[in-house]
């Protein structure tokens, strides 16, 4: 009996062996078919096309009439991939993407900005990409530096190449489809200028909030510092401060005023240990944390309030943003800054506070209405409801003016401050009558 269970559960085995082994063949060959010139045509007939769910049926039917069912599937996935991505790249109609890769990827101008830092900090020579997945760090250092890049799954690989290639670079960029990890320990890792990895922030579709559970985790990454002068390593903006290895600086990075990134920098002399990169309409802005405590004071109405932008608040930088418009925070707990007059502010939106009231949902609609107020946009911090789930019962007038309640804490009472939005980070506020939360 012990050997007919041994022997069915190695036949089980290889079954399983066998169908990874297929579905792995099935990927790379609608990745070579995406990449070959008929798979540009297909994709070319999708342009133009309205992409939504509710089409699924009908566009799978028309290229269902040249193409096998699995090709025509991968068509229409990519082509809605490429959709997606116009929001990270300029030029996502010419690229290739997976569903993951592209959730992962750095936007645009975050990459461009973070070769720059590495060209001008590294010395003569290429720069190894480990990780590359479909090439979105790999196009912008290779506007700088010759790249080398490694990257494992072999779709991703052969889309990182294809990348390169769609957007002319292709003669300075190569890439392996390797482990690069198993190429450091076998010695086989090239000397380069400088490097940069990014390695995996998710788990069975859970993200990773450790530097030691990344994938490769960071004993991995601090061996690879012993061999490169400039080691640039990007990983979640989350992380805590405790696992920052000595002699490493962080850079948290915004974009879309959405922090969703930040970066390790080893061997880096010309920062301090944590700054905010922010890139607003104008460019990028910087501000950089230090060993202040942030000041602390009353809230009055007819004072300027201001949302530090989420890197600021990441990079533990409200003591300089304080400093920058005059202000001080409303709670030591609260990232609300509140200053006696307005200061343009790249780095924060700001509110004008008209009332201060504690909170109390029957006082906010008796002001609601006397104020005249028709639409709110509802913000909130140190509050422990959802603001949303207010707005049903709220007492709006119809046509009304529009208004901002911002809902919060000062020395554990809850508050409710009612006001109007006067920019967005940097940029005068246009009253489009929404609410937000």
């Amino acid at each position: 009996m012990t050997t007919e269970l041994q022997s069915f559960d190695a036949h089980a085995s290889i079954r399983e062996d066998d169908t990874a082994l297929s579905e792995a063949a099935r990927r790379l060959a609608a990745a070579d078919f995406l990449i070959s010139p008929e798979g540009a045509a297909a994709l070319a007939t999708l342009e133009a096309q309205d992409l939504d769910e509710t089409h699924t049926l009908q566009i799978l039917t028309a290229l269902r009439r040249t193409l096998p069912p699995d090709l025509a599937g991968a068509v229409l996935t990519q082509a809605r991939l490429r959709r997606r991505a116009l929001a990270k790249f300029p030029a996502a109609n010419r690229m290739f993407f997976t569903a993951e890769s592209l959730e992962q990827a750095s936007g645009w101008e975050p990459a461009m900005q973070r070769a720059a830092q590495i060209d001008a900090l590294a010395s003569a020579g290429f720069v190894l990409d480990l990780g590359c997945g479909i090439g979105g760090d790999l196009i912008a250092l290779a506007q700088f530096r010759p790249v080398l890049a490694y990257e494992f799954d072999p779709v991703r690989a052969r889309f990182a190449a294809a990348n390169v290639a769609a957007l002319g670079l292709a003669h300075r960029v190569t890439v392996r489809t390797a482990d690069w990890t198993a190429e450091q320990r076998a010695n086989r890792l090239p000397a380069a200028a400088a490097a940069f990895a990014d390695p995996a922030r998710r788990s069975n579709g859970r993200r990773i909030f450790s530097l030691h559970t990344m994938q490769p985790p960071l004993s991995e990454l601090l061996m690879l510092a012993e061999q490169v002068a400039v080691l640039v390593v990007k990983i979640m903006p989350g992380v805590s401060y405790a696992e920052v290895p000595p002699g490493c600086c962080v850079e948290f990075v915004s974009h879309n005023s959405t922090c969703k990134e930040a970066v390790l920098w080893l061997g880096r002399t010309d920062t301090p240990a944590r700054w905010a990169s922010v890139h607003q309409a104008d460019g990028w802005h910087m501000l950089a944390a230090d060993s202040r405590t942030p000041p602390c004071g009353e809230v009055r109405a007819g004072m300027v309030l201001y949302e530090p932008d989420p890197a600021v608040i990441r990079a533990g930088a409200l003591a300089p943003l304080c400093a920058r418009v005059a202000g001080h925070l409303l709670d030591r707990t609260i990232a609300y800054i509140v200053a006696p007059v307005h200061r343009p502010e790249p780095l924060a939106q700001t509110f004008a506070i008209d009332e201060i009231h504690p909170f109390s949902l029957k006082t906010l609609n008796r002001r609601l209405h006397a104020l005249g107020i028709g639409t709110v946009e509802l913000l909130k911090r140190g509050f422990p409801q959802e603001p949303e789930t207010l707005r049903p019962r709220l007492r709006l007038v119809q046509g009304g003016a529009a208004a901002t309640v911002i809902l919060t804490q000062q020395d554990g009472r809850h508050i409710m401050l009612i006001g109007r939005r006067l920019t967005r980070f940097g940029t005068l506020a246009q009253q489009d009558g929404g609410g937000q939360s």
